[in-house]
């Protein structure tokens, strides 16, 4: 009956029961695999939407302040075969307080790519090179990889003028890609977290396919999940990631695989003999 109960449930309310319920989410095991499968689409959904939003404020904050300091500060200058170049004869650094952000342009040489990754959120536009840091992560692209172009102050203020517009169409498209993209290493994920769920049920005499384990996987991985979209949103670094996601979900599958009966030896008088 309890079984029965939980197929009908729908997946917003699984959802929400694991987030804290190993007890109900053990009934999920009966259901079948096609309904495990439009949960994990959700829950990635649900993921890549908290992190999505992120980066397009991001992105968004980037183009103004880009946008800004190009009109406000920036003399004119040149992009070509490779090399930036303007009439400046030192680096042009400026710092904003209020938000940690540094913008440093310099075509003289002086500044480095090292030398900005040494600011926890910074965009660098140097003599070779643009470089782009927050506090996760980092990228560095020389011009030279850009093929044979040529770019003036002029061209890119335009071109940054017509950021929110682009944004409306290049955000969609980021967000599918990451969408299929995470939800592939997900299902990946999935499957593994199962196998290692046969070693648990051995343990603990549970009795358990691994179908019925893949199921329950694929619910242990919620909290670790949005855990770690929402720390990534937030630009919160945590030590050791991938180990503590593994863990987290190891647990959880154990504490969900807890609330399943043990098989039951057999008595005495089944062992006699007819």
């Amino acid at each position: 009956m309890k079984g029965s109960v939980s197929m009908k449930m729908n997946i917003f309310k699984q959802f929400g029961k694991s987030l804290y319920s190993p007890k109900d989410v053990a009934l999920f095991r009966f259901q079948g695999i096609g309904k495990t499968i439009g949960y994990v689409f959700l829950l990635m959904f649900i993921s890549t939407l908290i992190t999505s939003i992120s980066l397009g404020m991001d992105f968004l904050n980037w183009a103004s302040i880009t946008n800004s300091k190009m009109i406000n500060d920036l003399p004119n200058f040149e992009l070509k075969n490779g090399i930036l170049t303007s009439e400046l004869n030192s680096p042009m650094i400026k710092e904003d307080i209020e938000s940690g952000f540094t913008f440093i342009f310099d075509t003289t040489g002086e500044v480095t790519g090292s030398d900005v990754l040494k600011h926890p959120n910074a965009i660098a536009l140097l003599k070779k090179e643009a470089v782009f840091v927050n506090e996760t992560e980092s990228q560095r692209f020389p011009y030279s990889s850009f093929g044979d172009i040529t770019l003036t102050k002029d061209t890119i203020v335009g071109f940054t003028d017509k950021l929110d517009d682009i944004v409306l169409v290049i955000l969609p498209i980021l967000f599918i890609f990451i969408y299929l993209f995470q939800s592939s290493l997900k299902f990946i994920g999935i499957s593994f977290l199962a196998l290692i769920g046969l070693i648990v049920t051995k343990q603990m005499n549970r009795k358990l396919r691994y179908q019925n384990l893949w199921i329950l996987s694929a619910y242990a991985v919620t909290i670790p999940t949005l855990f770690f979209a929402i720390t990534d949103a937030l630009k919160i670094t945590i030590p050791l990631a991938f180990l503590l996601y593994w863990a987290t979900a190891v647990i959880v599958l154990y504490l969900i695989i807890k609330e399943i009966p043990k098989v039951k030896a057999p008595s005495n008088d089944d062992q006699l003999p007819e």
